[in-house]
């Protein structure tokens, strides 16, 4: 059985196929980007790629929230007019006698009487 040459890491590959490495080859690995700068690149280009889905993301959810906000807020605000105005209407003096009518209390028809202090010179 024959050994295979290319497992023995002590010979030469030139003896081995019996032909000449060219230079031109040997130049071109040499100058050739290494591997590991590619993986390197690519995974630059990954994590960039995968900053910039999340970034989309969390622009969206935000922009829902601003929206979700904006509507509640408008919500709020026409309540609080409409309370205001509830309050107003149930202060009014027609509105108050109206409810004060089965208590037993009555509006005033007599204006108040004005009590003047007597001077000390007379």
């Amino acid at each position: 059985m024959e050994e295979n040459p290319f497992l023995n890491a002590d010979i030469d590959p030139q003896t081995v196929t019996g032909e000449p490495i060219i230079e031109e080859q040997q130049t071109a690995n040499e100058t050739a980007i290494p591997m590991w700068r590619w993986i390197k690149f690519a995974m630059v280009g990954f994590a960039l790629m995968v900053f910039y889905i999340y970034n989309s993301h969390h622009a969206n959810k935000a922009i829902r929230r601003k929206e979700e906000l904006t509507k509640e807020l408008k919500e709020l605000h026409s309540e609080r007019i409409s309370l205001e105005s509830q309050i107003t209407n149930a202060s009014k003096q027609s509105e108050l006698s109206k409810r004060l009518e089965g208590s037993g209390l009555k509006e005033i028809t007599t204006p108040p009487i004005k009590l003047v202090k007597p001077n000390e010179q007379d």
